[in-house]
């Protein structure tokens, strides 16, 4: 499921598409926004479907693996992750912020 896209230079490696829209449904839809284009990830962040890999967005996202390379859960094991909260989230826990939404922007915002 897991393939090498050397033409897309935001990050190494990607998701085959059927796994990449799984995990964008399971972004958090927010009432009056199109949830095919606009959704929250889970810390909050607005997050945009044509965006995902896309490290130079302030919307783009990534895909957060909690185990599904290893096959533990499967699908449920991935999670849809504004990019700056994913490198956070891969850093380690010890950071005390994450992006957060901001009315239509996304900020900073200590936890």
């Amino acid at each position: 499921m897991h393939k090498d896209d050397s033409n897309d230079t935001t990050t190494p490696g990607s998701y085959d598409a059927e796994v990449v829209e799984s995990v964008w449904q399971s972004a958090q839809i927010v009432p009056g926004n199109d949830p095919q284009v606009w959704r929250k990830d889970e810390f909050g962040a607005w997050i945009h479907r044509r965006d995902y890999r896309r490290r130079h967005s302030e919307f783009g996202w990534e895909i957060a693996d909690y185990g599904y390379r290893m096959r533990a859960t499967g699908l449920t094991s991935l999670r849809p992750m504004q990019w700056q909260n994913h490198v956070d989230f891969q850093v380690a826990a010890r950071h005390q912020a994450v992006i957060s939404a901001d009315g239509l922007r996304n900020a900073r915002r200590l936890v």
